[in-house]
């Protein structure tokens, strides 16, 4: 091989390494879900980044379990568990479509006042929740 082209080569493959290194580590988070020791069948759970950089990212929490791609490092968590409680119509007119009404049924330090965190690590992180509401 010519030494122009080994040494493009040699270029080539340290721009490559140069550039894998950058940008956040990615991370996924998997885990459960439990209200009052029952899993929670149906919610959302949101990680939000403590330092204000980067968007929240949010997955479905189904059966209890969930999963979510982010970037390492601390978040806050919001699990919101909203139940419907009845409908009503989007609007006045005549055919309107009817709407779910919904309440959220856990308290607010779980979601709009959340007191719960998470050190996100790079890589694969599992993480349960065993959440307390009061029953109805």
């Amino acid at each position: 091989m010519p030494w122009r082209a080994v040494l493009f080569v040699l270029l080539g493959l340290s721009a490559a390494g140069l550039l894998s290194g950058c940008g956040p580590a990615t991370a996924t988070i998997s885990g459960e879900v439990k209200v009052n020791g029952a899993l929670l069948q149906k919610g959302v759970i949101s990680f939000v980044p403590a330092d204000n950089t980067g968007a929240p990212v949010t997955a479905e929490i189904t059966n209890g379990k969930y999963e979510v791609k982010t970037t390492a490092g601390k978040k806050f968590v919001q699990i919101s568990a909203p139940v419907v409680t009845g409908k009503r119509k989007e609007s006045p007119a005549e055919n309107a479509p009817m709407i779910e009404i919904t309440t959220e049924s856990l308290p607010a330090k779980y979601h709009s006042k959340t007191e719960l965190t998470f050190d996100v690590q790079p890589g694969g992180n599992t993480k349960n929740w065993d959440l307390e509401a009061k029953k109805k």
